[in-house]
């Protein structure tokens, strides 16, 4: 790394000579990684830590309570709507850029919503390498335009279960790239699995790296699994012995009675013969590999059997309440998980107001999530595809996700109806572009830059007068009777 400096300046103030000390302009400090050939050595439990945790972490995905806590943010990060903007200001200059990236995301050789769910599936691993394949935007190379531009083809997901290592270069202070195992699917004429045990080195530039929690800048982020993870290891421990009690309960307890001469330590081979014989009947008929046996119909002088099989039941009160310890776990996950609401009720608690908190919180999970991606998208791929067609990339349009839920039409027109009453709702082509977008309509004005007036005179053309009722600064009760004014205040539920 460059040794770049400031030299050391000598200048006069308040009648005083001060120094300004020579300062590195490069990086100093070191983001503290703990690393070894190549792999991450952050966590000290060695289920946890990479690549044995793709194995834990595909586990824990298939359990019955985390499998629909992560489709819930999963899907709910894949069902939220896309759109490119374009920076105030420069929608002139900016404007075919825009329409370009539009382009691009529905000229790919797959769904731009299916990126969007390779890119998530950070949320259980902790990581997600995306590699980024250019193709030049002509018809022979499989594009639906025709102009020579440089496009993006796809955007695959580099499987996790793939990486083999990292690399980093500036003594560990910046990731150079990933090693991933070579492993070539084949079809039905090669049915072999092409697996070379070689590796191929993919460069940083050409992958997006979309993280969980990157603490130290590492790249595999951190998998929000592990913080479920020793709950759901006891829970599933727990269920298989509840499995397995329930098991013996239900075949109740095999027990075969035979005379004790066959169990005699100094018993005859023969005898030791008949006793390892009826062992081995009671091993197979407990591993339900034998369906029944035959006994001997022999009586003793006192008319009792000699050979005498007998079921006895297990069942009764247990030390503790294995489906309350179970649940206390599940709860633990689930909430480790923020997905909460999924068993909000199934205990007979809960309230609308509670839900409602409860899902505000797993909304700010998931949007945290979908700003990791939009980041990534506008600091990675959108700088670096502009730069391959030769365009400035000091300012550029860039991505920007929707709302993660349809607003509510009957609060919203309530709340738009008392600010406007209050003249605190301007009439500005923004403003009533955002409301129609709200209400999922169409947008009335193309051009945001014209004054309001002008706004309000092309409005009241084809909403009959309604926009009066939200003109700046008039008082409350003015109006004309078909839009002025506060027409609200009659309504009981706007008081």
């Amino acid at each position: 790394m460059a040794e770049t400096a400031v030299e050391s300046v000598t200048t006069l103030s308040q009648g005083a000579d001060s120094t300004i000390p020579r300062l590195k302009l490069g990086q100093s400090s070191y983001n503290g990684l703990w690393t070894l050939g190549g792999n991450i050595f952050e966590e000290c439990n060695s289920e946890l830590r990479w690549p044995r945790a793709i194995h834990t972490y595909k586990k824990m995905a298939k359990d019955a309570t985390i499998a629909p806590a992560l489709n819930l943010v999963e899907m709910a990060i894949a069902r939220v709507p896309w759109s490119i903007k374009i920076p105030e200001g420069y929608e002139d200059q900016l404007k075919d850029k825009a329409v370009f990236l539009e382009q691009c995301m529905g000229d790919m050789e797959d769904s731009f919503g299916s990126f969007i769910r390779r890119a998530a599936t950070f949320n259980r691993y902790g990581f997600a390498p995306i590699e980024k394949v250019y193709r030049k935007r002509l018809k022979g190379n499989g594009s639906k335009y025709d102009d020579g531009l440089i496009g993006v083809e796809s955007l695959p997901l580099i499987a996790q279960d793939t990486v083999a290592s990292w690399d980093w270069e500036k003594k560990g202070r910046k990731l150079s790239g990933l090693w991933q195992f070579i492993v070539e699917p084949s079809g039905k004429s090669n049915a072999t699995l092409v697996n070379t045990n070689s590796e191929e080195f993919i460069r940083r530039k050409k992958f997006m790296l979309f993280r969980n929690n990157p603490l130290k800048d590492n790249p595999e982020g951190e998998s929000p699994l592990k913080a479920c993870w020793a709950a759901w290891k006891y829970k599933t421990s727990l269920e298989e012995f509840e499995a397995m009690g329930v098991s013996s309960d239900m075949r109740g307890l095999k027990v075969l009675y035979i005379p004790p001469r066959y169990m005699a330590e100094d018993a005859s081979p023969e005898d030791k013969a008949v006793y390892d014989y009826y062992k081995n009947i009671m091993r197979n008929l407990h591993m339900n590999e034998q369906s029944g046996l035959i006994l001997p119909q022999v009586l003793d002088d006192q008319g009792e059997q000699y050979f005498k099989f007998d079921v006895i039941s297990v069942t009764g009160q247990k030390a503790h309440d294995v489906n309350k310890i179970i649940g206390r776990y599940k709860n633990e996950i689930i909430s480790s998980l923020m997905a909460s609401q999924l068993v909000l009720g199934q205990e007979g608690g809960g309230s609308f107001s509670l839900a409602e908190s409860l899902q505000g919180i797993s909304d700010m999970a998931i949007e945290s999530k979908l700003i990791e991606i939009q980041d990534q998208l506008n600091h990675d791929l959108i700088p670096q595809l502009f730069a391959l067609n030769g365009w400035d990339t000091s300012v550029t349009p860039h991505f920007t996700f929707g709302d993660l839920k349809t607003p509510d039409l009957d609060v919203l027109s309530k709340f738009i109806q008392r600010v406007g009453a209050a003249g605190m709702l301007s009439q500005d082509p923004r403003t009533i572009n955002w409301i129609a977008e709200q209400a999922n309509m169409p947008v009335p004005f193309d051009d945001t830059s014209m004054d309001i007036d002008e706004g309000r005179k092309q409005l009241t053309g084809f909403s009959s007068n309604a926009g009066e009722g939200m003109q700046e600064g008039m008082p409350s009760g003015t109006g004309s009777a078909t839009g002025g004014g506060d027409q609200s205040a009659g309504n009981s539920e706007n008081n």
